[in-house]
């Protein structure tokens, strides 16, 4: 009987053994991969960055002639070729109309297109025969994305990715912040200032903030909507002049882009 035990009792120790060394080897590979992960988090924060920096640089220089070695670049000068030039189409000399005709094309946004401090990557569409998604002074399209920089939920001393979307519930707009790789912490309701109230409470009930923060929400200027280029992009869709609820875009106060609920650095500035 005792034979018996004691070779259930190593047969035990040896599973036990195989066990830990599994479990030390799992554990040694998930902080492999939670160091990858946290490089690459920090490389593609970067990577925005530096996007909306080189891309709100070009749109400052759109408009102005290139000096190099304090001289003009005779391509931007009056006399000198200029580009996207009209085309010009040819009539028949029977027919009644003008020989040349100038046909001006609009040019399509390319995104993701800088808005300063928003990126944005779609558009969407409006859905204009739908009262719940446009009010009085706010349009919201679906499809809509964007991405801005702010402080991490959990931890608001670190910057963070936030994805901004619009979609369709059932014929009721669904708004989204989603930080990122956080899928579990994702923000949404039924209006943009849902959302919006949503991450900053969560940012004030964090461990590392010891004061209350003047928070103001502003859901429909965290996801960029307010921005003039954003609604000039909006005026141009075919649905823009069917929204019947529609009065005019509200306007943005230039102040509130610097206050804490809205920039990264104002913030900083009330945890320090």
């Amino acid at each position: 009987m005792n034979l018996k035990y004691k070779r259930r009792y190593e047969s035990l120790k040896r599973s036990v053994k195989s066990y830990l060394l599994e479990n030390a080897a799992l554990t040694d590979e998930i902080c492999r991969l939670q160091a990858e992960l946290s490089v690459t988090r920090s490389q593609r924060l970067y990577l925005i960055e530096r996007l909306m920096f080189h891309e709100g640089l070009e749109k400052s220089n759109n408009g102005r002639p290139n000096v190099s070695n304090g001289k003009v670049d005779p391509t931007d000068s009056p006399g000198g070729p200029k580009k996207n030039k009209p085309v010009v189409l040819s009539k028949k000399p029977s027919e009644d109309k003008p020989k040349n005709v100038t046909i001006i094309r609009k040019k399509k946004p390319t995104f993701p297109m800088n808005l300063n401090n928003v990126l944005l990557h779609s558009l969407g569409e409006i859905i204009s025969v739908n009262p719940n998604f446009h009010t009085d002074s706010w349009i919201y399209p679906v499809g809509y994305v964007a991405t801005r920089i702010y402080a991490h939920p959990k931890d608001p001393r670190k910057k963070c990715v936030f994805t901004c979307k619009i979609l369709n519930n059932a014929g009721i707009p669904q708004f989204q912040i989603i930080p990122d790789n956080d899928l579990d912490g994702v923000f949404f309701g039924e209006s943009a200032n849902t959302c919006h109230m949503e991450l900053l409470n969560s940012i004030q009930r964090s461990p590392s903030v010891k004061v209350k923060i003047p928070f103001d929400v502003q859901g429909e200027v965290f996801f960029g909507l307010s921005n003039q280029k954003t609604q000039s992009l909006l005026m141009m869709d075919p649905g823009y002049h069917l929204c019947t609820n529609f009065k005019g875009f509200a306007v943005q106060n230039v102040q509130s882009l610097n206050s804490a609920s809205l920039s990264y650095e104002t913030l900083q500035g009330f945890l320090s």
